[in-house]
């Protein structure tokens, strides 16, 4: 029965997870001392608290973690496959590091804000091109067993 329930948590604490951001970007209420304390964690809050830290520690375990690695090439050449420009955006990605650097040193603001805007997009391209792979049937399907598996383990 536990095992069972275990996945059911899991689902549930994941999909609460946007409902749970939403409530906590309202507006907070006025406080009415200065000394009173923040409010203790919501039920919900605490079982996706312990659920990450659940995910974590069977994330750190070597054969998830060469999964994980596994995947994460796999899905860098998906994304190359689907996306000619990916590792030209990739490379730059890279370069705009040391540029950032050499901005900061310099203090030079302008060129901070420029490669910033830069950097906005080459994020909005990796996202596109990771939503891509994950569309993709092959990748879509390694992904969810991997899941299937972390769920298993931590249950």
């Amino acid at each position: 029965m536990l095992k069972t329930l275990r996945p059911s948590l899991l689902a549930l604490a994941l999909a609460a997870v946007p409902a749970g951001l939403a409530a906590q970007q309202a507006p907070a209420a006025p406080q009415q001392a200065p000394q009173q304390q923040a409010p203790a964690p919501t039920e919900m809050q605490q079982i996706q608290s312990r659920l990450q830290q659940i995910q974590s520690r069977v994330l750190q375990e070597p054969a998830f973690k060469a999964a994980q690695d596994s995947i994460g090439t796999e899905m860098t050449a998906t994304m190359e496959r689907l996306d000619p420009t990916y590792r030209a955006q990739a490379a730059r990605a890279e370069a705009l590091k040391a540029e950032v650097t050499a901005a900061q040193t310099a203090r030079d603001n302008a060129k901070l804000n420029q490669l910033a805007a830069e950097a906005t997009q080459l994020q909005q391209g990796f996202a596109t091109a990771r939503q891509r792979a994950l569309q993709d049937p092959a990748m879509a399907a390694r992904v969810k067993s991997f899941q299937e598996r972390i769920v298993a383990r931590m249950a």
